[in-house]
């Protein structure tokens, strides 16, 4: 049997993602990626809420949408802030749009220009037709 001090056994597990109870390790900051687009389409925003129809699992549609939250403009730069507030990011950016589950604008910065920036909206799914966290 081999024996390995406790922080070579860390080390070993973090590497490989084991933990001592058999579980995959996963980092307490990961977010799942959003799957709402690909049964999903018109897909818009709207103020704060994203907007879209989407597939029931009947097959028909449904015309649904879900506040965003934790997007922030920061210096021109749109970040996620963290969950639980709804985003504030449509008051100083402009051009807003969405290519799949990326956020795309131009924000305006501290010195007044604008610039072109995105974000991967993380965690967003379609259950039975409405966007969910």
């Amino acid at each position: 049997m081999v024996h390995l001090s406790r922080g070579i056994a860390k080390l070993f597990m973090g590497m490989f993602g084991i933990s001592l109870c058999g579980l995959p390790i996963v980092p307490a900051a990961a977010q799942a990626t959003s799957s709402f687009q690909s049964s999903c389409n018109n897909i818009s925003i709207a103020g704060n809420a994203l907007v879209a129809n989407c597939r029931r699992v009947d097959g028909s549609v449904n015309r649904t949408s879900i506040v965003l939250e934790g997007i922030e403009n920061i210096d021109g730069q749109l970040q996620m802030t963290g969950r639980g507030r709804p985003a504030t990011f449509q008051d100083s950016c402009r051009h807003i749009l969405m290519y799949g589950s990326t956020l795309t604008a131009r924000c305006r910065r501290v010195d007044g220009s604008y610039e072109k920036t995105s974000v991967e909206l993380p965690g967003i799914s379609n259950i039975d037709g409405n966007l969910q966290y």
